[in-house]
C-alpha cells in the first residue's frame, strides 16, 4: 500500500494559501503526483505536475516556479530531516506494510543471520520511502539481534541514507549492513563508503541479496574510468545547474589541481548531465562532473570518461603518487 500524507498538504495549503503550485518527484510515482495535482485542483489550487523527474532533495527545480509564477513547489518523496527549504516543501511518501509483513520481514532477516551466522553488530539503513516499515523492523528485532545505532547527521532521518550521504552508517564496531528497500544503488552505496558485508532486504519480494559482488563492477568500472582519465590532456569539468548540485567551488579545486598536472581543463554548466550533451563535447579526452555521483555509475553512454567528484579526487592522489583502494570510501559522495 501506498500513502502519501495529505494531511500536511491540506495544513500547507490552509496556512500558506498557495494559488500556485508545483509539483515534483521520482518517475516512478509520477500517477501519485498527477492524483496530488487533481486533488489539490479541488481546492482551488492551480497544479503543474513536472514533467522531468527530481533525483532527491538536491534536485529542487525552482526553475519551474519561477517560470509559472507558481507560490510552492512540493517534493514528494525526497524526505529529509527537514520540512522545507526556501519555497519548497517536503511530503512524505512511503510504501506500508502491515504488521503480518513487517512479521514475515523480521522473521526471514533472523533466519537469514544465522543461517550465515553473520555475527556481530548489525547496521540496518533505509530511504525515507521505506521508514514507517523501517521504525517497525527496528523495534520487532529489539534484543533478537545486536543492532547498531545509526549515526545522527542534521538533515537526515535516523537510520536515512541518501544516495550520496552514508553517514548513518558510519558508527563503531559495525560487522555488516542490511539496506530495507529495493534501491539496489544504495545498497551498493554502503557497500562501497563502508566497505563492509551489505545485504539488500527487499520488503516487496521478501528477499535478501548480498551485493558485494556488484559492488565490487562498480569499482572495477571506476577505476577503468580514472585509468582513463590519467592520460587525459583536455578534461572538461561540468558544473550542475540544479540548485542542490551547483558544486562551483569542488569543481574550481578540481580544475586548478589538474592543472599543475599541465591538464587543460575547460569548465561547462549544464542541468542534466546526459550522454547526448556531453559526447557533443568531442575535443575533450574525459570530464568531471560535481554535480551528483550516481551519474557515472548509473548511466550508460558516454564515449569519453566522465568521473564523479570522489573519482576526481582519487585521480588527482593518483598524479600526486598517493595510493588509491576505493574512491568511494567515506560517509559523504560530495
Amino acid at each position: 500500500m501506498i500513502w502519501l500524507d495529505w494531511e500536511r498538504v491540506e495544513d500547507i495549503v490552509r496556512k500558506e494559501k498557495p494559488k500556485k503550485v508545483i509539483i515534483v518527484g521520482p518517475d516512478g510515482i509520477v500517477d501519485v503526483l498527477l492524483d496530488l495535482g487533481k486533488k489539490l485542483e479541488t481546492m482551488g489550487v492551480r497544479a503543474y505536475v513536472s514533467g522531468d523527474p527530481s533525483y532527491g532533495s538536491c534536485d529542487l527545480q525552482l526553475n519551474k516556479a519561477y517560470v509559472a509564477g507558481a507560490d510552492l513547489i512540493l517534493n514528494v518523496g525526497h524526505t529529509i530531516g527537514l520540512e522545507s527549504i526556501g519555497n519548497v516543501r517536503f511530503i512524505n511518501f512511503q510504501y506500508i506494510f502491515d504488521e503480518e509483513d513487517i512479521e514475515k520481514i523480521t522473521e526471514l532477516m533472523i533466519g537469514y543471520i544465522n543461517e550465515n551466522r553473520l555475527n556481530g553488530k548489525i547496521g540496518i539503513y533505509t530511504i525515507s520511502n521505506y521508514y514507517s516499515a523501517y521504525t517497525m523492523l527496528i523495534k520487532k528485532l529489539e534484543g533478537k539481534v545486536d543492532i547498531a545505532k545509526p549515526g545522527k547527521y542534521e538533515t537526515l532521518l535516523l537510520g536515512q541514507v541518501l544516495g550520496c550521504n552514508f553517514y548513518s552508517a558510519f558508527v563503531p564496531n559495525t560487522d555488516y549492513n542490511f539496506f530495507l528497500g529495493e534501491s539496489l544503488f544504495h545498497a551498493i552505496g554502503l557497500q562501497l563508503s563502508t566497505e563492509k558485508e551489505t545485504f539488500m532486504l527487499d520488503p516487496h519480494t521478501k528477499e535478501i541479496t548480498g551485493v558485494r559482488e556488484e559492488a565490487n563492477k562498480y569499482l572495477k568500472a571506476s577505476f577503468a574510468r580514472i585509468a582513463i582519465a590519467n592520460r587525459a590532456e583536455k578534461i572538461g569539468i561540468i558544473v550542475g545547474e540544479k540548485e542542490g548540485q551547483a558544486n562551483l567551488q569542488k569543481a574550481d579545486f578540481i580544475s586548478r589541481e589538474l592543472k599543475k598536472f599541465n591538464v587543460s581543463t575547460f569548465m561547462i554548466i549544464m542541468n542534466e548531465i546526459t550522454p547526448e550533451k556531453v559526447n557533443k563535447f568531442q575535443g575533450m579526452d574525459a570530464f568531471v562532473e560535481t554535480a551528483c555521483p550516481r551519474i557515472p555509475m548509473n548511466v550508460e553512454g558516454f564515449k569519453k570518461p566522465l568521473l564523479s567528484y570522489p573519482e576526481a579526487l582519487a585521480l588527482i592522489k593518483i598524479k600526486k603518487k598517493i595510493p588509491v583502494t576505493n574512491p568511494y570510501r567515506g560517509a559523504l559522495w560530495f
